[in-house]
């Protein structure tokens, strides 16, 4: 229990738990006072988890956490001064634009960045170093059972708290949140944040994750009590699931409608795939009826009336499609460490087409706003630990020790896909609320021991073999 652990150990409980349940209020913690603040409270959390004595010997999340945390050293590279011969090996289009620059201004001299905005790469390079912080911090202490079930409801109480907030804006025709005016299109859901996609991005973490307590709590019904107590056990899952996903529809978000639903479809295929029992099919059945019954009960004017009512020029000619081309672009005049860290809304005025209005300040695609801004390097870095985390959870799954175990890894697979899926056309995880959410989350995760053997098994047993 967490009163059995050590201060420390408490201490970054409570700490990762505050990030969990206070980041989305304000605004998703866009502004820069609000990151600051979450920034310092993952530090906090990684200095206490390291102080508390023996650190755990099963955790994977310590290798995902040092990628994250090199994407962030890139950017304070690309922040300092080098020298010019190396910086022209390194990025020789950023060192002609700071040679016309310096010469504009009468300067000569000096070392040259390898950002074209370096106060901006320094201060989001500070961010993923934060955010690697949070994601060790939760590998440290995360194999405390308690800790995890209340990081859960943390979750549930967050996405919750979200949904209903923004069915009152969304009720009121409200433009305000907390009572300032933000503008915007008062009939999608967004919640506390500024932009309904990024609501989007929280709730497909608690879908995917319901999905897997559905399944969990099925499990255990069926194995234990009257008919009553199995519909008990099964129905609170449900209903969340219900909410959350009514709450995605009304964001109007088609990229996270999309994303949540070919994750959740895979949950299931995987579900079916290596537990070929009735009560499975159950699970994926009942999950994919109740998404049809929040679409059909809360109609079509959300995400799924604007997902088919979007028109073939909307989907091939539109301006995100335009934006994409042009960050390729720009992509290939900076390949291999990019424009600087945080720096697309400073880089992207060089190739930004004529018709294309107003101030673009992300490529509304986490990925390619990656390539653009640390090159083919922090791409790279991004891919590995995607790959590396994706592959630890997927064992967690398949040979976890407790189904309680293997029901965290499917709910944190799923959640990765749709993540995944969500950020390759949209920038969810600019916002730093969603970046410390599954960051922790997925930290949490990786800190279960899955080496062990279930109960008449060897290590890699087989699916259908019995576990508790």
């Amino acid at each position: 229990m967490i009163r059995q652990s050590s201060p420390g150990t408490t201490f970054t409980i409570l700490l990762l738990l505050l990030i969990v349940c206070v980041a989305p209020l304000p605004f998703g913690s866009v502004l820069l006072r609000e990151r600051v603040v979450l920034d310092i409270l993952a530090c906090l959390a990684l200095a206490a988890a390291v102080l508390q004595g023996p650190r755990p010997t099963h955790s994977s999340a310590f290798l995902p956490a040092l990628l994250v945390a090199a994407i962030g050293v890139l950017g304070l590279l690309q922040s300092v001064t080098w020298p010019p011969s190396l910086a022209a090996l390194l990025g020789p289009e950023l060192t002609e634009s700071w040679r016309s620059t310096t010469a504009f201004l009468g300067h000569q001299g000096g070392g040259i960045p390898l950002s074209l905005a370096p106060s901006v790469s320094r201060q989001v390079a500070l961010h993923w170093l934060a955010v690697a912080a949070a994601l060790w911090a939760a590998g440290l202490v995360g194999s405390h059972r308690p800790f995890r079930r209340l990081l859960a409801l943390g979750l549930l109480a967050v996405a919750t708290l979200e949904v209903l907030y923004g069915a009152n804006l969304w009720i009121a025709r409200s433009t305000r949140i907390w009572g300032i005016e933000v503008g915007g299109s008062p009939s999608r859901l967004r919640g506390t944040y500024i932009n309904p996609d990024h609501l989007a991005f929280l709730l497909a973490i608690v879908i995917t994750c319901c999905f897997a307590w559905i399944w969990w709590s099925l499990r255990r019904a069926l194995r234990h009590g009257s008919i009553e107590q199995r519909l008990l056990h099964t129905l609170l899952p449900g209903l969340f699931f219900l909410l959350f996903f009514a709450g995605l529809i009304f964001t109007g978000s088609r990229a996270g409608l999309v994303a949540v639903t070919a994750a959740v479809i895979l949950q299931a295929l995987c579900l079916m795939m290596f537990h070929r029992r009735w009560h499975v099919v159950l699970t994926a059945g009942g999950a994919i009826a109740m998404c049809g019954l929040a679409v059909s009960w809360f109609g079509f004017q959300g995400g799924l009336g604007r997902l088919l009512s979007t028109s073939a020029y909307e989907v091939t000619w539109n301006h995100r499609i335009d934006v994409y081309r042009a960050s390729l672009a720009l992509w290939r005049d900076f390949p291999l460490l990019g424009t600087g860290l945080g720096t697309f809304r400073q880089a992207f005025p060089r190739v930004q087409p004529a018709g294309l209005d107003n101030t673009w300040n992300h490529a509304h695609s986490d990925f390619l706003e990656i390539l653009v801004t640390n090159g083919i390097v922090g791409l790279a870095l991004a891919a590995l630990g995607i790959l590396i985390i994706g592959r630890r959870l997927w064992h967690l799954y398949r040979h976890g020790e407790r189904s309680e175990d293997r029901a965290t890894g499917l709910a944190l697979f799923g959640t990765l896909l749709a993540t995944t899926f969500h950020s390759l056309v949209d920038f969810g995880l600019t916002m730093p609320a969603n970046s410390f959410i599954l960051a922790i989350a997925v930290g949490t995760a990786l800190a279960i021991d899955s080496d062990k053997p279930r109960a008449g098994l060897p290590a890699k047993g087989g699916a259908g073999a019995p576990g508790r």
